[in-house]
């Protein structure tokens, strides 16, 4: 992680684009606020705009506000976070799940650092933002998929900074466990002296498939439920089998037939689609779903329209960031 470190402090004094990769839990925003705090624009905003936690309906209302009147229902002016991080940082959060038409209005963004409002094309607004975007998706792979656009990928990825998984990190992960360990022990009043060697061997063996995010629950975890003192390998056992899922009491052979959510959405966007004779826009209004949400279905599941009608004609359709640089434990 010493690598990391340094990269983010040679180039947090730029304002060149960075592109941060990692599995879900190893720190990318706190990656990412560190290259915020550790630059000139320090004192300026730090704004995340999470891309999947927003309906594509509403995300380029999110990032580039409205006027009164916009749309319907929109019945004042309202700023995006495009205007919230003037001067300071936007941060791109899971960038990988922007939806395609979105993305062109980005990389014009990113471009130009201008935009327009929704619903106000006569002016346009013009603002001095640094961008740095995140995803655990494998880039590449959607560019080669057709699902993210490779100039805008290539625009935003000036520098990139991959954050390895915790398992890969070796004694890296007894630093952040015992950074965590003060943190929470001094935030829940308590004195904890350590952790014994026995304790320290499970934290090093660990696979923390949740990473720094799994560390750092678990560690807060033996704080609160333990007296002050040093923690043992009991405890933290205690605190990751909490985590464990339950032996399940339902019958194997029946839980055959529990279909995932994915699996039902999937038959149920097809099926509507069928019977709407591949009419997009008459299938979203009887799911009441937005018309873009099975447009990204289908390229998620790389559906040719082609053999969508094909298929019909035929009718065989109805199948810790280590808590931020400057907190360096």
């Amino acid at each position: 992680m010493q690598v990391i470190y340094d990269k983010i402090k040679k180039i947090a004094k730029s304002n060149v684009s960075v592109f941060i990769t990692g599995e879900t839990g190893t720190g990318k925003e706190l990656c990412a606020e560190a290259i915020h705090k550790e630059s000139q624009r320090h004192n300026k905003p730090f704004i995340t705009l999470n891309c999947p936690a927003i309906p594509s309906s509403l995300i380029e209302n999110e990032l580039f506000g409205h006027i009164k009147g916009g749309y319907s229902g929109a019945d004042q002016n309202q700023e995006g976070v495009a205007s919230a991080a003037d001067g300071g940082t936007l941060f791109l959060d899971e960038i990988g799940d922007m939806d395609l038409d979105l993305q062109t209005k980005l990389l014009r963004f990113v471009q130009t650092n201008t935009f327009h409002k929704v619903g106000d094309l006569n002016h346009l607004q013009e603002v001095d933002v640094r961008f740095v975007c995140a995803t655990h998706r494998n880039i590449q792979a959607e560019i080669i998929a057709g699902r993210f656009r490779d100039d805008l990928y290539y625009r935003l990825k000036v520098i990139s900074i991959h954050l390895p998984p915790l398992r890969e990190r070796g004694e890296d992960v007894l630093l952040l466990a015992r950074f965590f360990l003060e943190k929470h022990a001094t935030d829940e009043n308590k004195f904890c002296n350590g952790f014994t060697s026995a304790a320290e061997k499970i934290i090093l063996n660990e696979k923390w498939r949740g990473n720094v995010r799994q560390l750092n629950h678990v560690i807060h975890n033996v704080v609160l439920l333990n007296d002050s003192g040093k923690i043992s390998a009991a405890m933290l056992r205690a605190a990751l089998n909490e985590e464990s899922e339950p032996p399940s009491s339902i019958d194997e052979t029946a839980s055959r037939n529990i279909r995932t959510l994915k699996e039902v959405t999937k038959q149920a966007i097809l099926e509507a689609l069928e019977i709407c004779d591949n009419d997009v826009k008459l299938a979203a209004k009887y799911l009441d779903i937005g018309v873009a949400t099975i447009y990204k279905k289908k390229r998620e599941w790389n559906i040719n329209p082609t053999i969508e009608k094909k298929r019909k004609k035929n009718n065989n359709y109805r199948d810790y960031f280590l808590a931020g640089i400057s907190q360096n434990p």
